[in-house]
């Protein structure tokens, strides 16, 4: 129990970063300490207040039976969807595997203090999407002791039996990978597979009806296909609602069981997937006769073989690019799903409030550049480095070759991406002249922006000693600086252009562009960081 309690403490601190930060200077401390502290505001103001706003949104339209099935399907899927993704390098393939099986520890204490730290990660979802939910039912129905009692432990035992799912699937994920050549290009289409299942599935239930009768109408259809796909919500919710406790120990039931099975299995397969994994090596080229096969080898550039260097980094890092180019290919899904959705009739745009048509040339552009603007392989590239770094502070090149090679990765996705959905977008929907531009402009300033100011950010500020690529990927400050810069400049764009007109759209992407340049140059002046 002490080793289990011991691995969980380190597991809990270095969740979020908390044990680098309470070891760092006081002085950087500080500032890293409040800059996390607004962003967890921040995230906890949007979330209850998006919660707040859907279970307002039942209520008016007569289901506010409904709010307690929503809250527990959603808190649960969406920290089942997060702990996912952070899988694949908690529980398998993460750096330091040989020095935590070599502790004097059993591997139950080393599963169970991993898949508690996935499931606080869970819980921290569900409380934000389950809390502001059930307050607002409960101030407008009220709840006796029975249903109060089954609102907090479903906050509790809710992200269980998803996070089961999600591990199961995570470990089937591994295992498959494990058995290829390329394992980690299996791993990366395999969850992207996933996340965009998850993605559009949700989308499915998200259409809306012309008035109030028809949303009623829709909301109590999509109310019992939700209980009927996933019934331990529904349960939970005759607890809350009817007080029915035979109903919610079977909630209780599925979702105490499935997490012993899931653990359960872990334990059995964590030592067999993770060998599998490490043993997932790139065989030698070496051979007597390789001076014949050299002779056939075309020579490169320095850049080009960076860039080769980068790419080949990308797809060994499944996380770094699920994390850093997902937005582009959402992008590309979404447009080509609207584009075939448009031309064979399944999509109509006379569903549309007529108010709205004039606004879809003006604030398309400005959709794809959301996407594009919070996804950067750069944010990250330069404290990916890590223990490495010697080979590129030593390479005979300048540093705007360096930098320029890592730009150009990031490019050479976003670019294809955002021209192919633009061309797609043109031909289905009737745009102006002047909103096809801006389908390439705007979302390719974006792009710029993310790009070099992610370069510039990871630049000035590498963080090098990581232990996981989780830290620099999903929790350095660079990627947090270019998620809320993008996402500021795409709701400074959309308010201008909506109402200066779309000629504001063009002006600012070109604006970002040239300010892309000037990162670029002072970056490339500044250096490379040791």
């Amino acid at each position: 129990m002490k080793s289990f309690i011991l691995l969980l403490k380190i597991q809990m601190l270095g969740l979020f970063g908390i044990n680098k930060t309470l070891h760092a200077d006081p002085a950087k401390a500080k500032r890293t300490l409040g800059l996390a502290a607004l962003a967890v505001a921040a995230i906890v103001l949007f979330a209850a207040l998006y919660s707040v706003g859907v279970a307002q949104a039942l209520i008016q339209i007569g289901l506010p039976e409904a709010i307690p099935l929503v809250a527990v399907l959603v808190g649960a899927v969406a920290g089942a969807v997060a702990a996912f993704l952070k899988t694949n390098g908690v529980l398998f393939g993460f750096k330091d595997y040989d020095l935590v099986m070599s502790l004097p520890v059993s591997t139950t204490s080393v599963v169970l203090s991993r898949i508690v730290s996935l499931y606080a990660m869970s819980l921290v979802f569900g409380l934000l999407a389950m809390v502001p939910a059930f307050a607002v039912y409960a101030g407008y129905v009220g709840v006796s002791a029975a249903g109060v009692l089954c609102m907090a432990l479903s906050v509790v035992l809710a992200p269980l039996l998803p996070l089961a799912v999600a591990i199961v699937l995570a470990v089937l994920i591994a295992a498959v990978s494990a058995r290829f050549r390329h394992a980690n290009i299996v791993v990366i289409v395999l969850t992207l597979a996933a996340t965009l299942v998850a993605v559009f599935g949700s989308l499915a239930f998200s259409s809306q009806g012309d008035d109030l009768a028809a949303m009623t109408a829709l909301g109590t259809q999509l109310t019992a296909q939700i209980a009927a796909a996933f019934p331990p919500a529904a349960w939970a919710t005759a607890g809350i609602v009817r007080g029915d406790l035979l109903q919610f120990f079977a909630f209780a039931a599925a979702n105490l069981v499935a997490a012993g099975v899931v653990l359960a299995l872990v334990v059995r397969l964590f030592v067999p997937v993770n060998t599998l994994l490490m043993s997932s090596r790139p065989s030698g080229t070496f051979s007597f006769d390789g001076k014949r096969r050299a002779a056939g080898l075309k020579t490169r550039t320095p850049f080009r073989a960076l860039v080769a260097k980068e790419a080949r980094l990308m797809v060994a890092t499944p996380i770094y690019i699920m994390n850093s180019c997902i937005g582009f290919v959402l992008v590309l899904v979404a447009a080509l799903a609207a584009s075939v959705g448009t031309m064979t009739g399944l999509v109509s745009l006379d569903a549309l409030p007529p108010e709205f048509t004039p606004f879809i040339g003006t604030l398309l552009p400005w959709a794809l550049a959301f996407f594009c603007a919070i996804s950067s392989t750069t944010a990250a590239s330069m404290s990916l480095e890590g223990s490495a770094r010697w080979l590129m502070l030593t390479a005979p090149v300048p540093a705007s070759t360096v930098l320029g090679a890592k730009a150009a990765v990031n490019l050479m996705v976003a670019v294809p991406a955002v021209s192919v959905s633009a061309v797609l977008l043109a031909i289905a929907l009737p745009l102006d002249p002047l909103s096809i531009v801006a389908l390439f402009v705007v979302p390719l300033g974006s792009s710029l922006l993310a790009t070099f100011g992610g370069l510039a950010l990871d630049a000035w500020r590498p963080r090098y000693d990581w232990t996981t690529v989780y830290e620099p990927v999903k929790r350095g400050l660079p990627v947090f600086g270019v998620i809320m810069g993008g996402m500021a400049f795409v709701v400074v764009g959309m308010v201008l252009t909506t109402v200066l007109g779309a000629i504001m759209g063009l002006a600012l992407g070109l604006v970002a562009a040239a300010v892309s340049w000037m990162l670029f140059r002072i970056t490339v002046k500044h250096g490379l960081t040791a």
